[in-house]
């Protein structure tokens, strides 16, 4: 198994063309979540289906749909640097910024963690929500951050060097003290084995898709 220096991807910016590429027809985090979602009976979801078919079309074309930024993201993208200097300062940390880690066994599984700090043995996760949500994550101890917690969870299955992920809430425009909200995701190998065996499961049968496919377009269907 590589190292996770062997592992990391540095000096290419997230969400620039290069850094797009190296995502096609590959499982990250941020969707990991799509993946995992049942149907009734235990169906395929239709969010699952969907989730499938973009990749597979990624595969056989080598690119990735053009998606629209909403207000909501671009804020996000904005002020991610501004809460990843607050963790910083609060913590006493240096926060390594990379952008993609490739899971040690799973081809095809990959993350990009918001930044990896190596003093704790850990890796954040930055979340700019609305400010009303930030402040419910402040009274309520981060209750709807839980829905990040398999993009979480996901991130330390590809890198088991790691103990926990720092999921991060942020919001400047609230007092110094309550500008920033931490919860703190322990790693959980049995879960993380569970996630792994479905990925794998899910990339099987995108491959056996994209093979037929292409034996169609060559002619072979018969």
């Amino acid at each position: 198994m590589k190292t996770l220096e062997d592992r990391i991807i540095k000096g290419i910016v997230q969400g620039s063309p290069e850094w797009m590429s190296l995502r096609v027809g590959k499982i990250g985090g941020s969707r990991i979540a799509d993946l995992l979602t049942e149907g009734r009976g235990g169906a395929e979801s239709l969010t699952r289906r969907k989730y499938k078919n973009e990749l597979i079309r990624e595969r056989l074309t080598g690119r990735k749909l053009d998606t629209y930024k909403t207000p909501a993201m671009m804020r996000g993208i904005d002020l991610e640097p501004m809460a990843r200097s607050w963790y910083e300062v609060k913590h006493n940390v240096f926060v390594d910024q990379v952008a993609i880690v490739l899971h040690p066994t799973i081809e095809g599984g990959q993350c990009s963690p918001d930044g990896i700090v190596e003093s704790t043995n850990s890796l954040i996760e930055i979340k700019v929500p609305n400010p009303e949500n930030h402040l419910d994550n402040i009274l309520t101890n981060g209750k709807q951050l839980e829905q990040y917690y398999d993009q979480c969870m996901w991130q330390l299955a590809c890198m088991p060097e790691k103990e926990f992920c720092d999921l991060i809430s942020f919001d400047p425009e609230m007092p110094d003290h309550l500008q920033g909200f931490v919860k703190r995701i322990y790693r959980d190998d049995e879960y993380i084995k569970q996630m792994e065996d479905k990925v794998i499961s899910f990339l099987h049968e995108i491959e056996t898709v994209v093979i037929n496919l292409k034996e169609i377009s060559n002619g072979n269907n018969t």
